[in-house]
């Protein structure tokens, strides 16, 4: 198979208004991790050092530096005298980033804050998703998908776990890539969010986490399953089952 070719960059929302950090290795990760996250640079593309340091302008150096930076949150990997690439998430690295979140996102439910700002960004997650529904807009339901996750997170006022689930929320889009999934798997799931939104707007807490960790790990069977009719198998692993809280059991079996 021959490997993704890189598409012309840029520096994405870039603005005059801060000349002097314009072009700081940060920045330059950013505008990486956001062509990453759009698709435009697909899982497997080598990152041309020459090509990328003349469009954004930059020394090579710096660049070095932005490469550093997206190889920490598992974007990019070096290849000695070969160069730096893309992540190609695979069936396994599938199985690790789901694993995670259904550690992550149940307990941000379970032992987060519900504050009037979160009440009113999880109604409009609603009424966007509810929107898509009606629509049959792929897209929006998709956008949907996506700031549900992100809100549910955001439960727990943490930058660090904020961070952690928007660097999964990315590898999985690469797999996503990498493995031909189709957008209809986030339709699937657009009525368990409003059910969810529904149950932690009403305080119903352990339900909705309980719902939120045993649909993920239906997720995850989608995902493999279709990885595996694609010829990518891999060995389900068992979710792991949830814990007791003040003695009543939380499985979602």
């Amino acid at each position: 198979m021959d490997k993704p070719v890189m598409p012309e960059l840029s520096l994405v929302n870039d603005s005059d208004d801060d000349p002097i950090h314009a072009h700081t290795p940060t920045r330059i990760a950013a505008a990486l991790r956001a062509h990453i996250c759009q698709g435009a640079l697909k899982p497997g593309t080598k990152l041309s050092e020459e090509t990328i340091a003349a469009e954004f302008e930059v020394s090579r150096n710096t660049l070095r530096e932005a490469f550093t930076v997206l190889a920490g949150e598992d974007l990019v990997y070096k290849v000695p005298n070969r160069g730096v690439f893309v992540i190609d998430p695979g069936p396994r690295e599938v199985q690790e980033i789901y694993q995670t979140r259904r550690f992550l996102e149940p307990s941000a439910i379970l032992w987060g804050k519900l504050t009037p700002e979160l009440t009113d960004t999880f109604n409009r997650i609603a009424d966007r998703t509810r929107r898509g529904i009606a629509q049959e807009d792929l897209e929006a339901i998709v956008e949907a998908d996506r700031s549900f996750h992100v809100a549910v997170v955001a439960l727990a006022n943490s930058s660090t776990m904020n961070e952690a689930l928007e660097r999964l929320l990315t590898q999985l889009r690469l797999a996503f890539h990498s493995l031909q999934i189709t957008p209809p798997i986030h339709q699937t799931f657009a009525q368990q969010n409003l059910a969810i939104i529904n149950r932690i707007l009403s305080g119903e807490r352990i339900e909705a986490s309980r719902g939120l960790h045993r649909y993920l790990g239906l997720a995850e069977k989608m995902v493999l399953q279709h990885a595996a009719a694609n010829g990518r198998p891999v060995t389900v692993r068992q979710s792991p089952a949830v814990p007791a809280l003040n003695g009543r059991n939380m499985s979602p079996n």
